[in-house]
């Protein structure tokens, strides 16, 4: 059996952490959640300008995974986040990316929610949840080896790794759409964006200019892995 990743294990161990926030009373986790501005003053009690938004929820929001979320971030961390990426690329470098894909997935959701509440395309809702990250992981692992097989265990069948995340990508989005609106799925797109012009970055490829060659180049495997 692989033994679990430095960084992937602090991961899983944050994961697990993250239960005790169901704990919390609703009036106190409202405030970890990821709120727009009121910039237009599109609702007088929302509270001026800041509304209920505070700079710390830029980071605790990605810690609320309510519901049967929590498991699929464990998963996706240990089989495509550990044994994959972080494999491939070392702790720093691994670490580095799922910074970006933060960063990216938080910024587009806050704005979009800011802009679509002003506009009055949506309430004033909070958002939260890593799902910009998550999806960041798997689109990596498919964009740096797409014909890479990999096998579920439900059901038992083998299929290429860029098949995989594109039906899971697709399945989110559309459930996502269905259940929660436009406005609440710039989060996820904001993480396969940023996942993207990261590894772009890396690799000198355009919109970026070219970097000098990486001493640890990407691997590529093709043997067959049992995955979620």
């Amino acid at each position: 059996m692989n033994s679990i990743p430095p960084l992937t294990l602090k991961l899983l161990w944050a994961a697990a952490a993250s239960l005790l926030l169901a704990l919390l009373p609703d009036a106190l986790l409202m405030h970890l959640l990821l709120w727009p501005l009121n910039v237009f003053g599109a609702d007088g009690s929302a509270g001026g300008v800041l509304g209920n938004f505070m700079p710390w929820q830029l980071v605790t929001h990605l810690f609320v995974n309510l519901g049967g979320k929590l498991i699929f971030i464990a998963l996706t961390l240990y089989f495509f986040g550990g044994l994959m990426l972080e494999t491939w690329w070392g702790a720093r470098r691994y670490g580095l990316f799922l910074l970006a894909c933060a960063i990216g997935a938080t910024l587009l959701q806050f704005l979009a929610s800011t802009l679509a509440y002003g506009a009055g395309l949506g309430g004033y809702q909070a958002t939260a949840g890593a799902d910009g990250v998550m999806y960041g992981i798997l689109f990596a692992c498919a964009y740096i080896a797409p014909n890479q097989q990999v096998m579920l265990i439900l059901p038992p069948i083998p299929m290429k790794l860029k098949t995989l995340v594109i039906v899971m990508c697709a399945l989110s989005l559309a459930f996502g759409l269905w259940n929660e609106g436009l406005v609440s799925q710039f989060g996820f797109l904001g993480g396969l964006l940023a996942a993207w012009l990261h590894i772009r970055y890396w690799r000198g490829e355009p919109p970026f200019g070219k970097r000098r060659k990486d001493s640890k180049p990407e691997k590529k495997k093709n043997h067959l892995r049992i995955v979620h």
